[in-house]
């Protein structure tokens, strides 16, 4: 009787090949970079992160070729990935400002849909011996020493970046994240993911448990308000842990605590804030819990998101659309507010697809929390402990742009991968249709970040070589990286030293900036920024009609602009006074027509006082002088018997200041 056939072996589990432990290897060093080198967020930085993001995706590539058993994600994993990942992806690579603001967006979502596949697949483990907690107690303390170390050697160095901006270092004594409200959160959401972890594993009491609360602890010292409500939720979440642990199958034990916890919660808030706003002032208690002047950051926001309320203005237009109406007490950047900014920019579409998902990961992390009571069978710790990290992030992303930070995004993402596949009982490998659809996801997100890479690599390089601040070497360091990379900031940033510098340039390199400036726009229309170095470059070629006819709208729209952003109204009347003095013996009326329009605006200027720069006494020194000037200009233009003339609006040719540059320009400073 011959011998059966012997069986085919089956393959084996990502988990148990050596390219599976290289790919985890790999992930963790891609969000150890993420939150050491890159953690400022500027995208050049994320040079280092998106090189080891490409080697993990093609290294995932290879086990699925090579057979190895991946697990299922889920179906609320796969509505991630195929619904949220591909809408706003779309979204994000068809925005109208692109190049910058667009690309940074592609580079935040690539990495969410990256980290929420490694959540995913942690979840599918019993979480005892993950390598996530040993990364967050590692990350959490390094924010912390680093933290202490500036604060007590009074530096503000970085131990990872030894330039942020290309402009020498602009940290502010707040450990890895160059922003104390980031630290503060990573401290929060670190330190409560190990607590929770914790609270949910077998052994309750050890080190994660002690390296979480003094994680909690520092998150104090950052002087961060959202220190104190974080501290709050994460307390009554880990409780709420601990008894579902603990007393099993007794939820009424555990649904009157926490009952009592979020009572205890919301008294002792509004005791507080009632307290320290006046007593019985609602709207300022309102106020507070919406981070004071952030609420009209919101309202803008929410402003914005009606005038395109399907699909949203695009990746980050919020930045660029809140510099043209903004007229608040704060600068505009974000919206300070993920949800409302989320309805700006991707519109209700997007925002709707958003809070679903959220509440879906929520859900499913909230069934983990559950099933700690269940006594078949030990529940995987991470999916409580992600739980807890995402309902405080869902909390804090209310008054805080937590999820335009690479590596507090990727916490998250990496917490909603999780709970996806821990609060099941088994889960599934991938089919084939599955296995095919996210090797081609991977090929894609590879694709992306080596483009990213590629595109990051000229101003990475070029901010190795950071000087000191004061040194004369940072000028041609940042032309090198504006030219090599065309990004738009840079190309500004460049503009604007060459022209207040002392020595003018000469006319090629004022024509290779006006180059660069053009190209930049073509990749960030309507840029404002770009607005104001391109008036600048024609003010110094003596163009001064174009020059005037580009500022003219950013002037005469008053509350539609933020002057101190880019000084719009100090540049325009410097150069109607210069451009004034410098005809008025060819044509009288026309020069007391422009230095009445400057001494209105300059006068109207002392009032407000809001351009940057205006807290300086010399800057006030040198504006009372220039008012000064002028007011001679005009009293001696009538006493020559002028009359106003406001043709020069409407004049086009310029050819006589491109001959006969305004010698003054070279002394101005704007």
């Amino acid at each position: 009787m011959p011998d059966p056939a012997p069986s085919k072996p089956s393959a084996p589990r990502i988990a148990e090949t050596a390219a599976g432990k290289a790919l985890m290897a790999l992930l963790a060093l891609f969000y150890t970079f993420l939150a050491t080198t890159a953690a400022g967020g500027e995208w050049h930085t994320l040079f280092l992160p998106a090189c080891l993001l490409a080697a993990s995706l093609l290294l995932f590539c290879f086990c699925i070729l090579r057979g190895y058993k991946i697990p299922s994600p889920g179906l609320p994993g796969w509505l991630a990935l195929g619904l949220g990942g591909g809408y706003f992806l779309l979204r994000a690579w068809f925005s109208p400002w692109f190049y910058y603001e667009g690309v940074a967006d592609l580079g935040l979502i690539v990495t969410a849909m990256a980290m929420f596949m490694a959540g995913a697949y942690a979840g599918a483990g019993n979480g005892e011996r993950s390598v996530l907690p040993v990364l967050a107690a590692a990350l959490g303390l390094l924010n912390a020493l680093l933290w202490g170390y500036q604060n007590i050697t009074g530096t503000e160095a970085s131990w990872f970046r030894p330039d942020y901006s290309l402009f020498g270092t602009e940290l502010r004594n707040i450990g890895l994240f160059g922003y104390k409200n980031f630290s503060a959160h990573f401290l929060s959401v670190t330190g409560f993911f190990l607590c929770a972890y914790s609270m949910a594993s077998a052994r309750k009491w050890g080190i994660s448990l002690f390296t979480g609360l003094a994680l909690v602890l520092i998150s104090f010292t950052c002087s961060s308000r959202a220190a104190f409500p974080n501290a709050l939720a994460g307390v009554t979440l880990c409780f709420f842990i601990y008894t579902s642990s603990v007393f099993r199958n007794n939820r009424k034990f555990y649904t009157a605590a926490i009952l009592f916890i979020l009572l205890l919660f919301l008294g002792a808030a509004y005791a507080v804030l009632d307290l320290a706003n006046g007593a019985g002032k609602l709207a300022s208690l309102l106020d507070t819990f919406s981070f004071g002047s952030r609420l009209d950051l919101s309202r803008l926001a929410w402003a914005l998101a009606d005038q395109a309320p399907w699909f949203g203005h695009g990746s980050r237009m919020f930045t660029n659309l809140s510099t043209e109406f903004f007229a608040g007490a704060s600068l505009p950047n974000f919206a300070h507010h993920e949800y409302a900014q989320a309805a700006c920019d991707y519109g209700y579409a997007g925002l709707g697809l958003m809070l679903a998902l959220l509440a879906l990961f929520l859900v499913s992390g909230f069934r983990s929390v559950l099933q700690l009571g269940g006594e078949r069978q030990r529940a995987n710790p991470l999916g409580p402990a992600a739980f807890c990290v995402l309902c405080i992030a869902a909390f804090h992303a209310y008054g805080e742009f937590i999820w335009h930070n690479p590596a507090l995004l990727g916490a998250s993402a990496l917490c909603c991968g999780i709970t996806c596949t821990a609060s099941l009982s088994r889960v599934k490998a991938s089919r084939r249709a599955g296995r095919w659809f996210q090797a081609s996801a991977a090929l894609l997100l590879a694709a992306l970040a080596l483009c990213y890479a590629f595109r990051a690599f000229p101003v990475w390089k070029a901010s190795l070589r950071a000087v000191p601040v004061s040194s004369n070497e940072r000028l041609p360091m940042l032309e090198e990286a504006a030219s090599s990379s065309l990004d738009p900031d840079l190309v500004r940033r460049s503009i604007l030293h060459a022209v207040g510098s002392p020595a003018a340039p000469d006319e090629a390199r004022l024509r290779e900036l006006e180059r660069q400036e053009e190209e930049a726009e073509l990749r960030s229309p309507g840029n404002h920024g770009l607005a104001a170095a391109k008036s600048l470059l024609y003010i110094r070629q003596g163009r001064l009609a174009e020059a005037e006819r580009l500022l003219r709208p950013y002037v005469e729209s008053p509350g539609r602009f933020d002057d101190r952003m880019f000084a719009w109204t100090t540049i325009y009347s410097n150069m109607l006074y210069s451009w004034s003095a410098a005809i008025a013996a060819q044509s009288p009326g026309q020069a007391l027509s422009m230095a009445l329009t400057a001494q209105r605006l300059m006068s109207a200027q002392t009032d407000q006082w809001l351009f940057h720069g205006s807290l300086n006494p010399q800057v006030r020194k040198e504006h009372d002088l220039r008012l000064r000037e002028l007011k001679m200009l005009i009293l001696t233009l009538q006493y020559r018997g002028a009359v106003p003339d406001a043709s020069w609006r409407g004049s086009r040719g310029s050819g006589y200041f491109q001959a006969n540059p305004v010698p003054a320009f070279s002394k101005m400073k704007f």
